[in-house]
């Protein structure tokens, strides 16, 4: 098994955002309503593969340890993020 940390630079100084055994990859943040949000496929589940998301403080303080299951499906990956003042919008490839 692979252990992939997921590093967000804040300030100088970097932390694990999932350290969840299983391969993570292509993490996308995006910031709104005063926190980061961090998004990236995972295949942790050992079956195909799953977008994750996790909330972080301005100070670093990750507030869904493991991060949390937003889908699951066959090829998942790489999920994009933007945010409008007022929503979010998160995309991904599916089995294409």
């Amino acid at each position: 098994m692979i252990i992939v940390q997921f590093v967000l630079l804040l300030f100088g100084s970097d932390f694990p955002v999932c350290d969840n055994v299983g391969f993570q990859q292509y993490p996308c943040v995006v910031f709104g309503e005063s926190l980061y949000y961090a998004f990236w496929s995972d295949l942790r589940s050992g079956s195909g593969a799953s977008i994750y998301a996790t909330r972080i403080t301005t100070d670093g303080a990750v507030l869904d340890g493991g991060g949390r299951l937003l889908y699951h499906g066959n090829t998942t990956q790489g999920p994009r993020a933007a945010f409008d003042g007022q929503n979010f919008l998160a995309v991904f490839r599916d089995s294409c």
